[in-house]
């Protein structure tokens, strides 16, 4: 027992007596980890979600000759455009052109020689057999259908003579642009070897790597809106074309390929661009920090939340069912309330039924309501 002798002694022990009367809190609630929490935010809109991209050509070909000669034409330098079957580059067709008018006339000579034939065979037929020896009736019909073939043979050679003139010329296979271009005036060039690089401008796309927590955004939007970096306010309607099958193992993310509907002239394949996609709303949504979620290797995803009973204020885990990212939000489908309070810094150790005591962001003490 203590004694205290005289007012200040007293005093004194009546001081240590009140500090020491602290040890009487419960063991529990001095072990209690503080807690960061907050509320579902609760969402009737759905969350619009931008990926940057490339704009992409449907078309692209590399031209070659398709004949081997000098170039005597390369007016169409890099960014020129064309249309289908324009004139991109031409070959020096002169000793072409020179047998082009040599079966020209060769047809000529075949032609005259049918009609030569045709006529002497008219005279014997109109003759008849009586006045006409019917040998040389028959020589004359052979004549004439030999004359028929050698005219059939003689257009033909004109017509391939036609295509080969044809072919020291590069055209365009579609409307688009040149890329680049690997041959000048007075170069030989070889059959099969490119000498220009054409992109297509009718039909664009627009190339997206899309991160995998976002595959439920692609999977319940089937159109989007593509925007070119300061054109804010004219979207480029958009449709999806194509999605990879495939994850990308290093860098986590799929393609997605999006037709662009009407792209204004301006649209040219290589620039950068952002599609801007909306999901479908399926009613009111939950959204939480992404710092709450605790994912299992057994395959369970969950979060905690904190009740308060009897004065105590316990941890309890929760098994979540996951919707789409949202930055640093991610909206949950099923396992917790809009009510509730879920742990969102200091759950990595928490056991079930844990006391807690809840702060906030600041780590203020945070009674709950």
């Amino acid at each position: 027992m203590i004694v205290y002798k005289n007012r200040t002694l007293f005093r004194i022990g009546s001081v240590l007596a009140a500090c020491l009367g602290l040890v009487s809190i419960p063991a529990q609630g001095l072990d209690a980890p503080p807690v960061v929490v907050e509320k579902p935010e609760t969402n009737a809109e759905p969350a619009v979600f931008r990926f940057p991209g490339s704009i992409t050509a449907k078309r692209e070909a590399e031209l070659s000759p398709r004949v081997a000669g000098l170039v005597s034409v390369a007016d169409a330098e890099t960014g020129f455009t064309a249309k289908k079957d324009d004139v991109l580059v031409r070959l020096d067709d002169t000793i072409a052109r020179i047998e082009l008018k040599e079966r020209e006339l060769a047809l000529e000579a075949a032609e005259a020689e049918k009609a030569n034939a045709e006529r002497r065979l008219n005279e014997a037929r109109q003759l008849g057999d009586a006045n006409f020896p019917r040998t040389e009736r028959e020589t004359r019909e052979t004549a004439f259908r030999l004359s028929e073939v050698a005219v059939q043979q003689a257009a033909n050679a004109l017509e391939r003579q036609r295509e080969i003139v044809e072919r020291h010329q590069i055209i365009a296979p579609f409307d688009g642009v040149v890329v680049s271009k690997s041959a000048e005036v007075g170069e030989w060039v070889q059959t099969g070897n490119p000498v220009l690089q054409f992109v297509g401008t009718s039909e664009l796309r627009l190339d997206l790597e899309v991160p995998q927590e976002q595959l439920d955004v692609v999977l319940q939007t089937q159109s989007a809106s593509v925007y070119l970096s300061r054109r804010e306010e004219q979207p480029i309607p958009a449709r999806i074309e194509a999605r990879s099958p495939k994850v990308n193992p290093q860098t986590r993310t799929f393609m997605v390929r999006l037709g662009l509907d009407s792209p204004p002239p301006y649209v040219k394949p290589g620039m950068s661009a952002e599609a801007s996609f909306r999901p479908t709303i399926r009613g009111q949504q939950l959204v939480i920090s992404r710092d709450a979620i605790i994912r299992y290797g057994d395959g369970r995803t969950v979060v905690w939340i904190v009740q308060t009973t009897g004065g105590e204020t316990r941890a309890k885990m929760r098994e979540v069912t996951l919707g789409s990212t949202r930055g640093n939000r991610i909206e949950v489908l099923s396992g917790i309330e809009e009510n509730e309070y879920v742990v969102v810094r200091g759950n990595e150790s928490l056991q079930e039924d844990q006391i807690v005591i809840t702060t906030d962001a600041s780590g203020n003490r945070k009674e709950l309501e």
